[in-house]
């Protein structure tokens, strides 16, 4: 799917080190199948048929709020909240080197979303 937005928009002004990683986690997420992305200002939501990870663009990270359907401990996540209908784990990446600790949790996300379990 194509995106809305546009991701120039958000990586305006960033360091060369965040375009990198973000191009990174954008190519990954697109092995998945059919994912969109939408930008607006400095967020950027990847979507399915249902939203499974939302990211801002900040200035020396990127924050990932990944949506799981259950409770995962993991260093890399430094908060974990519910709103009673899923379960959000965010992590701050700053460098590459921290992007494949997430890449199992995104792809379960991925798959939650397009198999229409309640998340």
């Amino acid at each position: 799917m194509c995106g809305i937005g546009r991701r120039t928009d958000v990586l305006r002004g960033r360091p060369d080190l965040l375009v990198a990683l973000y191009s990174s986690l954008e190519s990954y997420a697109k092995t998945f199948g059919s994912v969109e992305f939408v930008a607006r200002n400095r967020y950027v939501l990847l979507r399915s048929s249902r939203i499974f990870a939302d990211l801002v663009i900040m200035k020396e990270a990127i924050r990932v709020a990944i949506h799981l359907n259950r409770r995962v401990k993991d260093p890399i996540f430094f908060k974990i909240g519910t709103d009673g209908r899923h379960i959000t784990h965010v992590a701050k990446l700053r460098n590459e080197s921290e992007l494949p600790a997430l890449k199992g949790y995104l792809r379960e996300a991925y798959e939650l979303s397009v198999a229409g379990k309640k998340i």
